[in-house]
């Protein structure tokens, strides 16, 4: 089931966070994505297993975070979780923009099945746990065939 993230949801949402990213979101910034973002979380079974959190800005958005347990992962549990947070956007965007670790070939395709493509590389932004930087994949959306909705 898919819904919007609540406030009873910021442990499990940190929880899965925690567990799949090497540089994590702290509890104090899932509390304040509840209110301040589009965040959307996946239920199975009564656990979150997975979110996506948005920043609708204007007649665009940025995807911020998404994750999927890695119990879950391969389940297309991601794809469709986007695909619905997408969806539920108030803001009807033009573009949906997002960065990735140029290393994270799994986002990268699951990015790619969504529609998104890479438009740009921003060179050493995410650090490694070796004290190293990573590259950062720019990519983009267009979420309208419609050309005359980018001049309105």
């Amino acid at each position: 089931m898919f819904r919007l993230m609540q406030e009873s949801d910021v442990d499990s949402v940190t929880q899965i966070e925690n567990l799949v990213q090497s540089h994590p979101w702290t509890r104090k910034q899932f509390e304040d994505s509840v209110s301040a973002y589009q965040s959307t979380v996946y239920e199975e079974n009564g656990q979150v297993v997975g979110f996506c959190i948005l920043q609708p800005v204007l007649d665009e958005a940025n995807l911020l975070l998404m994750a999927v347990h890695p119990s879950q992962q391969g389940k297309r549990i991601g794809y469709k979780l986007l695909d619905e947070s997408i969806s539920l956007l108030k803001n009807d965007p033009v573009q949906i923009f997002l960065e990735v670790r140029e290393s994270n070939a799994a986002a990268i395709g699951l990015y790619e099945k969504s529609g998104f493509h890479q438009i740009d590389l921003r060179k050493n932004y995410y650090p490694n746990t070796d004290g190293t930087k990573e590259h950062a994949v720019i990519m983009v959306k267009s979420c309208t065939d419609d050309f005359s909705k980018l001049f309105k």
